[in-house]
């Protein structure tokens, strides 16, 4: 009897992780970018799925799509487990994190958001530090939600780095290395779904350090799962 369970954990310990990776706009593109990251972040011992919102907007840019999108990210959750999909945690790949409490509040899994595991990341080293992404209205619903983690003392301002610097990183890593050295930030959160394809190069050539805010999340979200994993074979 011994053996046999002892068989059992050990085949428990060596499957693999599953990830899901809920995106709240409508985009498929955008799952794919944030898949192939998450992918890549989380290593050959992880399996990642990523599942598209089914209503809403493809590009979340004001507070409505974003109360629409915490609605479509609960439905697509609950689609992916009625259809079968056991995650060990999930991620809301969204810089915004659409949902995200109430998802934590269905879900018995970890669930991760970029938003809070960037803010988070960030506010773990010393100093102040700038949080940029795409749209004024996105800065202001990212101020609230620092406001409510206790964080708005260490963050000197939110930058909207607007369209033109979301397709050019060169131009990108100037308006926050100006807005940083105006501010005095120790650091940097770039954040946004469709800054990821030019996320690496703002950060080769800057002075000061870059979070990402999805990376965080990713790695966030597998150490949870790991930690809960004995709770889970137990």
């Amino acid at each position: 009897m011994t053996e046999t369970t002892t068989g059992a954990n050990d085949r428990n310990a060596q499957a693999p992780l599953r990830l899901l990776v809920i995106n709240p706009n409508t985009s498929a593109p955008i799952t794919a970018r944030v898949k192939a990251l998450a992918q890549a972040e989380a290593g050959d011992t992880v399996e990642v799925d990523a599942v598209t919102a089914r209503f809403g907007a493809p590009y979340i840019s004001d507070r409505a799509g974003a109360v629409v999108a915490a609605h479509a990210v609960l439905d697509v959750a609950k689609a992916a487990l009625d259809a079968g999909d056991r995650p060990d945690a999930v991620i809301i790949a969204c810089f915004g994190d659409p949902g995200l409490r109430a998802l934590q509040e269905t879900l018995a899994c970890p669930v991760v958001g970029f938003a809070e595991a960037g803010l988070l990341a960030a506010a773990a080293e010393p100093g102040p530090f700038l949080v940029a992404t795409n749209g004024e209205a996105w800065c202001d619903m990212l101020a609230e939600l620092a406001l409510v983690m206790g964080l708005s003392a260490r963050i000197p301002t939110f930058l909207s780095i607007g369209d033109a610097a979301a397709r050019d990183a060169e131009l990108c890593r100037a308006m926050i290395t100006e807005a940083a050295e105006r501010t005095g930030a120790a650091r940097i959160v770039l954040g946004g779904a469709g800054l990821v394809p030019i996320l690496d190069e703002v950060a080769n050539g800057m002075a000061l350090p870059l979070v990402d805010p999805h990376r965080a999340a990713i790695r966030k979200a597998i150490a949870l799962a790991r930690a809960e994993a004995p709770l889970a074979s137990a």
